[in-house]
């Protein structure tokens, strides 16, 4: 798997982890099959009685879903932000500590 394929399944997965509880059962399901359990289209399909096209279609919306959820909300992008500034006030240099303190107070502030 390409490098730019594995940041696109990731991506989805930290999407499905923080958003998929606002996916239907059955749109939940299928994207998991496809992106946790790496299962392919046909298999997904042949397991649910399905059509592949119908698989490939649902899995698709539904990231499409995800993302938009992201967009509007940014719960994702602010949490690896957070993480990062955190990192950089246990881990990182004394100069770079008390900025990273003001961000990430600035990140409270304006709710996670």
């Amino acid at each position: 798997m390409t490098d730019d394929l594995l940041a696109e399944r990731e991506e989805a997965i930290a999407l499905f982890e923080r958003y998929g509880i606002l996916l239907t059962e059955r749109e939940s399901a299928l994207f998991r099959y496809y992106y946790s359990c790496d299962l392919s289209l046909s298999e997904i399909a042949e397991n649910e009685k399905i059509s592949r096209a119908a698989v490939s279609d649902s899995v698709r919306k539904s990231l499409e879903k995800l993302q938009d959820y992201e967009a509007k909300l940014h719960l994702v992008a602010t949490n690896a932000k957070a993480k990062a500034l955190i990192k950089t006030i246990t881990e990182g240099e004394e100069k770079d500590k008390v900025a990273a303190l003001r961000e990430l107070k600035e990140i409270i502030d304006h709710g996670i």
